[in-house]
């Protein structure tokens, strides 16, 4: 498997927000979830380059391109 995928990823809990309930404030979660779409785009892609190499069903390469572009794209906006 890729790198990626063997990764240990080490998420904080989240802090308590300005009115002490325990909802994370937006600036908090935003950037872990930008990470983790990074991670899971960077999985796919490593599924799809498995699957070309072993000349994997052509539908589902085309899903899992689009796919990855979709995480690549909600990662960086």
């Amino acid at each position: 498997m890729g790198q990626a995928v063997c990764e240990i990823i080490r998420i904080d809990r989240p802090q308590l927000s300005a009115s002490g309930r325990n909802a994370p404030a937006t600036d908090a979660v935003e950037p872990r979830v930008r990470a983790w779409l990074t991670t899971q785009s960077a999985i796919v892609e490593d599924w799809l380059d498995q699957l070309v190499a072993a000349n994997g069903d052509e539908r589902l390469i085309g899903l899992l391109h689009q796919h990855a572009a979709f995480l690549r794209d909600a990662a960086d906006n």
